[in-house]
């Protein structure tokens, strides 16, 4: 006679970093803005690389449910005060994830710590 084995709960592994998404709802001017402003390859690769050497990490990746790519942002310093926050920018390719990214830290929340941008907001739609 067979015994069942106990099927055990999948672990999943906790970040214990995490510490939450940034939501930043965009309107639909703001969409349109951000969507005619130039941003050439060049602009692209020199922008990312700038960041990076201001500590930012980030991710690439398609979003099969958004039907789009996202660029996710974080910082790499455990010491820096936002670190564990992400913020998402979305867009139709990675340089339009990442262009959309860079215009909410550097035109809407500027000098703003992170952590004051973890309080809940409407949500909204990110677009490239």
């Amino acid at each position: 006679m067979a015994t069942k084995k106990p099927t055990a709960k999948p672990q999943f592994n906790a970040n214990p970093a995490f510490r939450g998404f940034i939501n930043i709802p965009l309107t639909e001017d703001i969409k349109t803005f951000i969507k005619n402003k130039p941003f050439s390859h060049d602009v692209f690769v020199q922008s990312l690389t700038e960041q990076s050497h201001y500590g930012y990490k980030f991710t690439f990746s398609h979003d099969d449910y958004q039907h789009c790519f996202q660029c996710i942002g974080t910082r790499q310093d455990k010491e820096h005060p936002d670190y564990g926050i992400l913020l998402t920018g979305r867009g139709s390719s990675p340089e339009k994830a990442f262009k959309q990214w860079l215009f909410m830290v550097t035109e809407i929340i500027g000098e703003t710590p992170w952590e004051e941008m973890l309080k809940p907001q409407a949500s909204g739609e990110y677009d490239d």
